[in-house]
């Protein structure tokens, strides 16, 4: 008769110090929560310096961006494209014909023209940069639209004229 109480007495010593030790959680004991993971919602870790990645697009900021060459071809068929994405996405904050007066514009402190001069000399890698990445208030496009239809919408962007007042 001793043995089923000398087992109880083990059994509740064991379920004791087991739920000790989860209760506990030891520094050195890991978990899936707080080990050496990239948890959900946060950003990644850095890659390590002088590194590329082999199998995704090259992500270059506006500096890099700056001399790349349009890979699409400026046709009538492209800048109809470019013109499909701009009534699209960008009318609404720039206008229709690019002036900074679109119909949400005074809801914001500045409103790029897009035809003004020093913009229409961007080169076409910077304005594609500024699409895929966005600026102070505009959002970024990376993820809305193809490369190809962002470099379309570039080809686009550089049809703009000052309108003139008569």
């Amino acid at each position: 008769m001793t043995r089923p109480t000398h087992r109880a007495g083990l059994l509740a010593v064991m379920l004791t110090m087991g739920s000790t030790v989860a209760l506990a959680q030891l520094p050195f004991m890991r978990n899936m929560y707080t080990g050496p993971v990239v948890l959900p919602q946060v950003d990644t870790r850095a890659p390590v310096e002088d590194t590329i990645a082999v199998d995704g697009d090259w992500l270059r900021d506006r500096v890099e961006s700056l001399n790349i060459p349009n890979p699409v071809r400026n046709t009538p068929e492209a800048r109809a494209e470019g013109a499909q994405m701009y009534d699209v996405y960008c009318a609404v904050c720039h206008g229709a014909t690019g002036q900074g007066d679109g119909q949400i514009a005074d809801h914001f402190t500045r409103m790029p023209n897009l035809a003004l001069p020093y913009v229409q000399d961007y080169t076409d890698g910077w304005i594609y940069a500024i699409i895929r990445e966005g600026g102070r208030s505009m959002p970024p496009f990376a993820h809305s639209m193809s490369v190809s239809e962002r470099w379309s919408l570039v080809h686009y962007v550089k049809t703009f004229e000052v309108a003139t007042t008569p």
